[in-house]
Formats: C-alpha cells, structure tokens, sequence
C-alpha cells in the first residue's frame, strides 16, 4: 500500500524513522525513494578522521560533482574532526585531517558549495585541524545563498578568517579556552556581523572579551540606512561588560530573548547588574519573552527587593530564570526570596515557566529552596509552572540539568474530602509530556 500513498504522507511518515529506516524504506522501490530522498538527506556530516579513507575521499569527490542526493536535499551540515583517537591517533592528540592530494582542498569547496539548499552549518573547529582544512571550510560558506545559521565550537585558540555572510540571521560562537587568537577571532566575528543586516540572534560564549562586536553594533545603530542597522531579538553572552549593555540599551522594545549565562557575575565590574535591571528590561519590558540570568552569586544579579519592579513590568514574559540567596530561606534584605519570586510570578499574565536556582553552591542549597516552595501558599491562581533545580548528584553530573517541577493546586483542606481555596505548589511528575515539554523549552 506504501506506494500508493501521496507523497506528503509518505514523507510524515518517514519524519518518524530514524535514519536507518528510511534508508531501507528507499530502497523498496523508485517511488519511494523519491519520497524519503528530502528526508534521508537533509542532514549531512562531514567528519575529518573519515576524509582519509576510500568511502569518505568518494563522497566527497560526488558531492563536488553533484551526484549524490545531498547536493539537492541537505539543510543541515555538521562539521567535525571526527570521534574517537585509535591507534597511534592517541598519540598525538586525536584524529586529524589527511589530504590525499593537493587537489583535495579545492574539492573540499566544491562539495561543500555543491550542496546550495544548506540553512545551517555546525563547525566545531579543533587546534590539530590543518590551515587549508580551515580556509577550505571558510571559503565554501559564503556561497551558500541560503545559509542563515551558523554555530561554531572553536577549540584551544584556532584561528578561522571568516568572510561575511549576508543571509546570516544568527551566529553562535562558543570559545572553548581563552587563547591569544580569541583577539583575532573577535575581529572576525565584527567582520561578519558588519556585513550582515539580517542578524537577529547572536550566542558569543566562552572565556573572552567582546566588548569590541557590543561596540561595533551600537556603532552600527547610527547608520542612515535604516536596513544596514541591526537590533538583535535574540542574545546569548557569559561576559557582560559595560558596551553590552549600553548596546542593549540604545534602542528599545525589540529584544525578546536573553540570557546571561555563567559565568557573568564573576567577571564583570561594578554596577552592572543594576543597570541591566534598572535601564535595559524596562528598555525592552514589551517585548521580552524569555530572560535568563543564572549564576548571580555576587552582588546584585540576584533576585530581591531592589529589581522586583523591574521583573513585574515584563507582562509579556513566558520563561524565567533567576538565582536567589537560599541560605536561611532568604537573601540579603531579610526577605524570603523564594516567596517574593513566587508572587511576582503570579502577577505576570503571560508567564509558564520559572526557574530558580540557588546563588551559593554549597550543601543542601537546592533543597532550601525546594522546603521554600512547598511551603509557599496564595489565593492566587498562577498557570506557571516552576522549576527548581534539583540536589546535586555525583552519577549525573555536576552540569546535569536535573529539575524538579511544581505547579499550584488546591491545598488538602482539614476537613475530610474538601479542597481548600488556598492553593499550594505540589510536585508534577517528571515523566508528564508537560514536564518534558517544559524541560526541552528551559
């Protein structure tokens, strides 16, 4: 019955196989090879340790010939050294790329640019990866017409000259470990997001100072050409400095998307965290949809008294995530942090999700603020759920990203039977789809 199907429910029904399976289903007969080739090959992986042997050298030779079905179908290219060292590879550090020929970095940018339908490159850049590998990858970029995504994990300071892209709407870049050629990096990345007017969410992550790419796109603002100016919707940084912010803050109501990630509240200067509470929310208190500030151990990135107000004026907020003192249930003011979080919570209409988590990492941190929660009790109905870290456990991990779920419920009631109008939070089951749904947004 398989081939008498429409094509576009032989295709939704491919989207539910793993790879594998639709490399079988291709092979029953023309038709349905035709139907799952969109799906069998819009993902593509390029992986160094394999260039050197005799099927990877002849799919690259296709590709650059374009006689293979990801020339037509990929969307997605990842790019990777390759995966585990054997042999003498251990030795020195891994597997590594090895050129055949020296017609081979010409024909590394062939094959790359063959595949003209790519939207997103995953490069992880590694230190042992060959000059002409690097330039051969780079060179290829700028002419995919369709690319819009770019996502690089540089590794011990390499080096890659990257050329603009004007399609790119948004960039990560994540530096494994500060290097002397993170400088260097810094300018490529200004170079691009100089020359790209359509970036709309930026991830710079990692050991390192941007202060330069904050500079430049603030610079950029003064433009006259309105469309050569760029206001990001979406920002992701772990070093906020002063030029972030002042970016950040020259215009207004277009960002809906940040998050600070650790470890920013270690190595910035003063007076920071209150001019992001005090001048850069409110500049944008209409449009953000999701902030994040974890890690807030020092100073004021924490959530109390002196930046609730700036909190309750995000009334299109949906997702939350802020750390709090947990020591002794409160933070600095004497107040309980943990409750004043959960009834401003309450007052933003359009909030799902809250996260907390504990400023100080010490032991039975997360479950201080666990004992907060379910001790918490309001007449007001809250349709958000929370989410409160979960205790540190040696078998998963000290970067796991464990969660216990709560959401409001009538309070058992003295009386036998009843329900009590007074609401409490009482724990959801992680196993829930709510849950796991909630779990892959945070």
């Amino acid at each position: 019955m398989l081939p008498y199907l429409c094509v576009e429910i032989l295709q939704e029904i491919g989207s539910q196989l793993p790879n594998s399976d639709q490399k079988n289903l291709r092979a029953v007969c023309k038709d349905l090879g035709l139907a799952i080739d969109p799906l069998f090959y819009t993902f593509f992986v390029l992986r160094g340790d394999r260039l050197r042997q005799e099927n990877g050298l002849y799919i690259i030779e296709r590709l650059a010939t374009r006689q293979i079905g990801w020339v037509h179908h990929a969307k997605t290219v990842h790019i990777t050294p390759g995966s585990r060292p054997e042999g003498t590879e251990a030795k020195i550090g891994g597997p590594k790329w090895y050129p055949s020929d020296a017609a081979l970095p010409d024909l590394l940018v062939s094959a790359l640019a063959s595949m003209q339908n790519i939207q997103t490159v995953v490069w992880t850049v590694h230190p042992r990866d060959p000059d002409w590998v690097k330039k051969s990858i780079a060179d290829s970029l700028n002419t995919l017409p369709f690319l819009s995504d770019l996502q690089l994990k540089i590794d011990g300071g390499s080096r890659i000259a990257l050329s603009p892209m004007p399609a790119l709407t948004k960039l990560s870049m994540e530096a494994i470990s500060w290097q002397p050629a993170h400088v260097q990096m810094v300018q490529d990345i200004c170079r691009v997001v100089g020359r790209t007017h359509n970036l709309a969410s930026l991830r710079l992550s990692g050991a390192g100072d941007y202060s330069k790419v904050w500079t430049l796109l603030r610079a950029m603002l003064l433009r006259p050409a309105p469309h050569t100016r760029v206001h990001l919707t979406a920002l992701t940084t772990s070093f906020v400095t002063a030029d972030l912010l002042a970016y950040l803050s020259s215009y207004s109501n277009v960002l809906q998307r940040i998050t600070l990630e650790p470890p920013h509240s270690h190595i910035h200067g003063p007076g920071l965290a209150d001019t992001f509470f005090d001048t850069v929310l409110p500049a944008h208190a209409s449009s953000l949809r999701a902030v994040s500030v974890p890690g807030g151990a020092y100073g004021r990135w924490t959530f109390g008294l002196h930046n609730v107000e700036a909190v309750l004026a995000l009334r299109k907020l949906q997702t939350l995530h802020l750390t709090v003192h947990s020591r002794e249930g409160g933070d600095t003011e004497g107040v309980n942090a943990v409750a004043l979080l959960l009834s401003t919570a309450a007052l933003l209409p359009a909030l799902r999700v809250l996260r907390i988590s504990a400023a100080e990492r010490y032991r039975g941190s997360e479950d201080a603020i666990r004992i907060a929660i379910e001790d918490y009790t309001t007449p007001v109905e809250s349709g958000a759920v929370v989410c409160a870290d979960a205790p540190y456990s040696p078998a998963a991990g000290q970067d796991s990203d464990r969660c216990c779920y709560y959401e409001l419920a009538p309070a058992v009631s003295d009386e036998p039977g009843e329900r009590s109008t007074i609401l409490a939070y009482r724990a959801l089951d992680p196993d829930r789809a709510r849950a796991r749904v909630l779990c892959a947004e945070i």
